[in-house]
């Protein structure tokens, strides 16, 4: 008997500390592409990944995630619904979250953002999307993230935001304004919330073969897989801290100039 228990006491010993560690991240825009693979890639990990995404009946590929993986959930938000926002911080209430990860995000109507036709309609939902969505996410879950001990809220951002590498090529008027502005938004916050602890960081998957993409219509080299993107990604988002923060990182640990 007193064998039983003394074994019984050693597998606790092994398996407690991760069970009570287990660090937990929350990805936004996770049914397709890099969202995907990262959600994929931090279950595998063991962390306690929240998934979401806009219409979860239809992502098929999430949801076979979820199936494979039990500390993988997925839930529905769209980051333009004021409500689906607050909901989704109600139900996750007290739950601490180690890293938000703003990545659901638009390229727009590409044919609506050039200097011969502007729709400002268009770039207007392109910021409610890229640059208020992460704002209201990062306000939503900040009681959650600072409850954690990484105190991580990352977004997504690209090199097409910035001033510097705009020189070579131009169009994409909303989705460069939309990256720009989440750029700065994200920045002062860190400047606001570092001495609390916070790490508020930009970070950048590269030229990655997805749907958005596809769509800009590029077709030069230098782009890359979603596993690749997603291996560096890994990388650079468990080496962020408050000390390294400061112009957004590539995929490859390379910083983004303005």
């Amino acid at each position: 008997m007193h064998k039983f228990i003394r074994t019984i006491t050693v597998v606790l010993a092994v398996l407690l500390p991760s069970i009570v560690s287990a660090e937990t991240i929350l990805i936004t825009g996770s049914n397709r592409g890099i969202g995907l693979g990262l959600a994929e890639s931090y279950a595998e990990k063991g962390w306690r990944v929240i998934a979401t995404a806009r219409n979860p009946g239809r992502a098929e590929e999430l949801n076979a995630l979820a199936a494979k993986h039990d500390n993988l959930t997925v839930d529905e938000l769209d980051v333009t619904d004021d409500s689906e926002i607050a909901a989704l911080a109600e139900k996750y209430n007290g739950t601490a979250i180690d890293v938000l990860l703003n990545n659901a995000g638009i390229l727009g109507d590409i044919d609506k953002q050039n200097a011969q036709n502007i729709d400002y309609d268009e770039i207007k939902f392109i910021m409610d999307v890229n640059v208020y969505g992460p704002m209201k996410m990062a306000k939503a879950f900040l009681s959650h993230v600072g409850a954690s001990e990484q105190k991580k809220i990352l977004t997504m951002t690209s090199g097409l935001g910035s001033m510097t590498l705009t020189q070579r090529l131009g169009r994409f008027y909303g989705y460069r304004m939309s990256k720009a502005a989440v750029n700065m938004a994200m920045r002062a916050m860190h400047a606001d919330l570092k001495g609390q602890g916070y790490v508020i960081g930009l970070i950048a998957p590269g030229q990655v073969q997805t749907e958005l993409l596809f769509a800009s219509g590029f077709r030069g080299p230098g782009s890359i897989t979603v596993d690749e993107s997603v291996a560096g990604l890994l990388n650079v988002i468990d080496s962020v801290n408050a000390e390294t923060v400061g112009l957004p990182i590539n995929y490859d640990g390379q910083a983004i100039p303005w």
